[in-house]
């Protein structure tokens, strides 16, 4: 009966849209290439590895432990938090070990990090390069 499929449990609504996904890698695929280019710049070339720290965004508190929990098993960095501004979100941020500072090297890194938030519904929100 449709009148009490309010006492039915509730699937758990998505997060992160596949097209939020394509547009948020794109976005941080660009951000890849004009990183390299602000580091080419600086004199950072290819050889060299640098840091990098990352953010990513959750509206569930499994979710980011989730998420946290890969990234531990990656040897990074990670810790997760509510978020300041929002008490319903959490922030899951870290930092990577070395890597090379490589076209292919840094969108390989963007992509996979943007598809590990893709499949724990967790938004790959932001990143830096670190000395």
């Amino acid at each position: 009966m449709e009148i009490l499929s309010f006492l039915k449990p509730k699937k758990n609504k998505r997060q992160i849209s596949e097209n939020d996904f394509a547009a948020n890698q794109g976005k941080n695929l660009r951000l890849a290439t004009e990183s390299l280019v602000s580091l080419r710049d600086a004199g950072v070339e290819e050889e060299h590895e640098l840091k990098i720290d990352y953010f990513y965004y959750s509206d569930s508190l499994e979710k980011a432990q989730k998420l946290e929990k890969e990234i531990q098993n990656m040897d990074y960095i990670v810790n997760y938090k509510p978020a300041s501004h929002d008490k319903n979100l959490f922030v899951i941020s870290g930092r990577t070990p070395e890597i090379k500072m490589m076209h292919e090297s840094l969108s390989k890194w963007v992509a996979e990090m943007c598809e590990l938030g893709y499949k724990h519904d967790c938004n790959f929100d932001n990143w830096k390069i670190v000395s």
